[in-house]
């Protein structure tokens, strides 16, 4: 409706939409791929790269050491399925 030269009220009207919502909805039309939505960026890690790199190291000398053994050994604050995870990333699984 902006293409043909529509004012925003009338298609806040004619949408039931909110001002917030269409201004911000024209700026990014721009930055989409044909009306495609974009993705978004996701949760940020709970983790650091320096924590990554101690949990491989350790996994890697220690193979035989439990999920809870490791936790301690390294210290690390995050769950067993975000070890799953990052062990899976770099090809280790049991």
């Amino acid at each position: 409706m902006t293409l043909k030269g529509a004012k925003p009220k009338e298609i806040q009207d004619h949408l039931d939409i909110t001002r917030g919502a269409l201004r911000s909805t024209i700026s990014l039309d721009e930055l989409r791929n044909e009306g495609h939505t974009q993705a978004r960026t996701g949760r940020p890690l709970c983790y650091t790269i320096a924590e990554e790199r101690l949990l491989i190291r350790h996994v890697r000398l220690h193979p035989k050491d439990t999920y809870a053994q490791v936790i301690e050994a390294c210290n690390l604050s995050f769950k067993k399925t975000t070890i799953k995870k990052i062990l899976k990333e770099y090809g280790i699984i049991n």
